[in-house]
């Protein structure tokens, strides 16, 4: 059943990647250190604000869409949704009025009200595409998801290269695509709550689910990218260009592949917690997490293996040199940063306990800001990468230990060493490759590290990989 949906969630997942990439590539070569680390910050800045004021509405959508089971709830939950959506994207375009008065400089001011545009379509959006995902719409929510990167990426650099936008040309680009998924995914919305009515019996409800996740995401953004602003403060706009270029690389890559994994396995689990209680969802859960490990772990060992190549392809030159050293670290907090997010947090969202991952949250971002202020003017952009590892890891302790006693996740050791065994050949093959530097290096890493995984995992049968590719095999075979 997982791997079924992950194939449908893959060309979403390829997009982003692509979009992520390719965004690396073109902005550190088409913008200036300082005018990428204003991008980074109006990103950073955006997604705080969001967060903490839309993503409550856009939680609830797809938390209560699995609840509700007659047509005419249906109507209601999207008309209530709605309505709540406009509500929060005033008060994140309100929030947002007021950081670029407070801004300074100019470029970056121009950076948030480009941002600040995005606000107005992106609530609708989401909710709607959280809907799609609760509701198992996978062929729809992949096809614009792929629109919306895609498009969004293109139109940016685009805007980059010919134009004097510099860090604003991004959000401009990613406004106009989500203009066009607006008016597509509204229109349906409507259509579907034909009927209904802004119900004000849910908000309560809604509200005590949506704003602790909203709480605990902000603060997971103040844990992922909040060092910037002190990286900023201590090192200066340059300083924060070439680390969030390793960071968007490193952290991106692992964490679109996560979000994958997620989006396939998350209304598994919350589908058998509905359905079944509690108990049913060890099960689930046990496949979701062999298959995050799976995907996601090759990926953070592979991009440290190759991190030298890969920021010689990848990124400006007057960047790549201190990227390359960030890279490998991220890489590995990227993937204990999934686990936060896309496993150990579903404990608290099955049983409704939001409020509580919230509060154990706050622990690692405060200790996040204290190790910066300590480790950035002592050792430079490492310490902000050494602070954001250990506070991951604080963060999945904390939660791992608190939701085993919310929901049964099960964690299927024997096969994370058997996909540890099949991530040390993949290493030592890829060790053996010589360094010749550039873009076949990289190719050749790459390629080989594939081979060398795949072909260790079905041998270990990794997360049941053996059985899944003889499944596929067998099933290419009576087609034929």
């Amino acid at each position: 059943m997982i791997w079924r949906r992950l194939f449908g969630y893959f060309p979403a997942s390829l997009a982003g990647g692509l979009a992520s990439f390719g965004a690396v590539y073109a902005l550190t070569r088409l913008l200036s250190p300082a005018d990428y680390g204003f991008y980074a910050l109006a990103l950073t800045t955006m997604g705080i604000v969001y967060t903490l004021s839309v993503t409550w509405a856009e939680a609830a959508a797809y938390r209560f869409a699995g609840a509700v089971l007659t047509p005419t709830a249906r109507a209601n939950h999207i008309r209530t949704v709605m309505a709540l959506l406009a509500a929060s994207a005033a008060l994140a375009i309100a929030l947002m009025s007021c950081a670029i008065l407070i801004t300074a400089d100019p470029m970056f001011r121009m950076a948030l009200t480009a941002a600040m545009s995005t606000m107005v379509l992106t609530p609708l959006v989401n909710a709607a595409q959280e809907m799609n995902r609760a509701q198992h719409r996978v062929s729809r929510y992949s096809t614009l998801r792929v629109i919306q990167d895609l498009v969004a990426f293109g139109l940016g650099a685009f805007l980059a290269w010919q134009t004097g936008l510099g860090a604003a040309a991004p959000f401009v680009g990613l406004a106009s695509v989500l203009a066009l998924l607006a008016v597509i995914e509204g229109s349906r919305l409507w259509r579907e709550s034909h009927g209904g009515q802004f119900d004000p019996a849910r908000v309560k409800p809604y509200l005590a689910y949506g704003v602790p996740v909203a709480v605990a995401l902000t603060l997971n953004i103040a844990l992922d990218a909040g060092d910037r602003f002190l990286i900023a403060l201590f090192l200066g706009p340059e300083a924060v260009g070439i680390y969030a270029a390793g960071y968007g690389i490193a952290d991106k890559t692992v964490g679109l592949l996560c979000i994958w994994a997620a989006a396939a396995g998350g209304p598994m689990m919350m589908a058998a917690w509905e359905s079944d209680g509690p108990q049913a969802v060890r099960e689930v859960s046990a496949q979701v997490a062999r298959t995050l490990m799976l995907i996601a772990a090759p990926a953070a060992i592979g991009l440290a293996l190759v991190a030298g190549p890969l920021s010689d392809v990848m990124i400006g030159e007057n960047m790549r040199a201190q990227a390359a050293q960030i890279i490998p670290w991220i890489a590995l907090s990227g993937l204990i940063n999934g686990f936060v997010l896309h496993y150990v947090s579903e404990a608290f969202q099955l049983s409704r306990r939001t409020g509580l991952r919230a509060g154990l949250m706050v622990i690692p971002a405060v200790a996040n800001i204290g190790l910066n202020i300590v480790l950035l003017p002592w050792i430079g952009l490492m310490g902000a990468v050494y602070a954001t590892l250990a506070c991951y890891a604080l963060a999945l302790l904390l939660l791992a230990l608190v939701g085993r006693k919310l929901a049964p996740l099960s964690w299927p050791w024997i096969d994370f060493l058997r996909i540890g065994g099949a991530c040390a050949a993949m290493a030592i093959g890829v060790r053996l490759v010589p360094a010749i530097g550039g873009f076949g290096e990289l190719v050749i890493k790459a390629a080989a590290g594939a081979v060398i995984y795949v072909l260790t995992a079905i041998a270990f049968d990794a997360a049941g990989a053996r059985a899944a590719t003889q499944h596929f095999v067998r099933r290419r075979a009576q087609r034929i």
